[in-house]
């Protein structure tokens, strides 16, 4: 325990004389945000191009009203045939149908003469399967608000129930903000993790190290704690600076569940970087090695704009990447909006990674530099 805490406030003292780690840690972060805020935080909302036919006239009316009144749907209204081959050709995210009886089955409803719900008919295109499930889901609160407001009790008007994601009030920087916190953390596990280990190797450093009684463990070990401090660190400013500047409802109630989101995808990028530091002898090899993972999973992990903008082509190569489950936790945490998968599905694959990496980074570390 006493060579875990000694390493640990070593690496301490280390980075923060070290101004370059600073920045790259703490400062681009806070930077990256900022720039890209003041480009994003205004009107540009995440919106969607929506087919809404109706076929029960002026009895449906206010249903129409309620759909045209949702900010994230650019509503387009005309016959069923020829939205739904605007949908086919990828004009619209879906095409919403309200069938003819629907009114008089509401009435029916509410005058207590029929159980049956009115239906409504939402297609979409089973491939663009992210923006489904941000469609249906709006859908389901509007539909949820008509029943309340129609009856306060029991639902006379519903849809297909599914898993969904999405906020219709959802901002570009309320996307983003989640986004470049998993951006830092991958930063500080890959960038900061990787380069200083094969320094200190090349240095002799580790060599020396390894004449004593310390084990590999314990330098991962300490080395990843002090790694997950500068996380906890950055989560907290990003977190600040998003509230406070650019006014990201950051769900605090949840902060309990984002600490543990920033420990996993620390953990695991922090592994990586490890592992990554056994495949090369050189920093200069290794700056090559990392940028290329890096510049991958920023640019096709979806943490600056939804995964459905991207071409099916790249999707597995999007669903394979922990950064976009890192991300989706992220968003699932910090704003309750814009993810895609189950919260079971994205903490298993990131804790796989976790594991393999952590195992092959402990199997392969090496205290001398390659011959």
């Amino acid at each position: 325990m006493k060579a875990f805490a000694l390493l640990y406030l070593a690496s301490v003292r280390e980075f923060v004389r070290d101004r370059s780690a600073l920045f790259w840690a703490v400062a681009f972060p806070v930077m990256f945000i900022l720039i890209f805020g003041a480009v994003f935080s205004g009107s540009d909302d995440i919106s969607f191009s929506i087919g809404l036919v109706n076929e029960d006239g002026a009895a449906s009316e206010r249903l129409v009203e309620s759909f045209q009144s949702i900010d994230a749907f650019n509503i387009s209204t005309g016959e069923r045939g020829g939205e739904l081959a605007a949908l086919q050709d990828g004009d619209r995210s879906a095409v919403i149908v309200i069938p003819a009886g629907t009114g008089a089955a509401l009435g029916s409803a509410l005058e207590g003469g029929s159980d049956e719900s009115a239906r409504l008919e939402v297609y979409y295109d089973p491939a663009d399967q992210n923006t489904s499930q941000i469609v249906l889901n709006v859908v389901n609160q509007v539909v949820s608000g008509m029943n309340q407001a129609i009856t306060g009790m029991s639902p006379v008007l519903s849809i297909e129930q599914r898993e969904v994601t999405a906020d219709e009030d959802l901002r570009l920087i309320d996307y983003m903000v989640p986004g470049v916190l998993g951006m830092s953390l991958m930063q500080l596990g890959l960038m900061a993790t990787a380069g200083p280990l094969v320094s200190l190797r090349e240095k002799g450093v580790l060599r020396r190290m390894g004449a004593t009684p310390l084990t590999r463990a314990t330098l991962l070990a300490a080395q990843v704690a002090f790694r997950l401090t500068i996380a906890f660190f950055t989560t907290a400013l990003l977190i600040a600076v998003g509230m406070l500047v650019f006014n990201v409802q950051v769900r605090l109630e949840n902060l309990p569940a984002i600490i543990g989101v920033v420990l996993l995808g620390s953990a695991t990028f922090v592994t990586l970087g490890y592992f990554m530091s056994t495949l090369v002898k050189t920093e200069e090899a290794v700056e090559g090695l990392v940028s290329l993972p890096y510049f991958i999973f920023m640019f096709l992990s979806g943490i600056f704009w939804p995964v459905e903008f991207m071409p099916d082509w790249i999707r597995p190569v999007v669903d394979a990447i922990p950064l976009t489950y890192l991300g989706d936790l992220l968003r699932r945490t910090m704003i309750e909006a814009g993810y895609y998968f189950s919260a079971t599905r994205s903490l298993l694959i990131l804790a796989g990674w976790l594991v393999v990496c952590a195992a092959l980074a402990v199997r392969f570390f090496r205290w001398e530099p390659q011959g």
